[in-house]
């Protein structure tokens, strides 16, 4: 799944929509693309914890793949990159799947 170039009140709730139906099944595994994110704001990053949490609840698990500077400095900021697992690359965020 990829995100827009913002990750905001808007666009998370689209998000977690998303999430939300394809969650039915247990162990469901999210690859976020966020390339070409260039902004997120509490309620996205708050949307991307609640989406682990749920995953991870139903046997699920999610990663972060190619976060935007921009993006990476405010998970740093906020501490997320403690909780999300963030890859440099699509392949090695799909590898860590494994």
């Amino acid at each position: 799944m990829r995100t827009d170039e913002r990750l905001d009140a808007v666009t998370a709730l689209k998000l977690k929509t998303v999430v939300n139906e394809l969650v039915q099944e247990n162990g469901l595994r999210l690859l976020i693309d966020m390339e070409k994110t260039r902004f997120v704001d509490s309620s996205g990053c708050l949307a991307l914890l609640t989406l682990l949490k749920l995953l991870r609840t139903n046997q699920g698990d999610m990663k972060i793949a190619r976060p935007s500077p921009q993006v990476l400095n405010v998970f740093k900021l906020i501490q997320l990159n403690k909780l999300f697992e963030i890859y440099d690359s699509l392949e090695s965020a799909i590898d860590s799947f494994a």
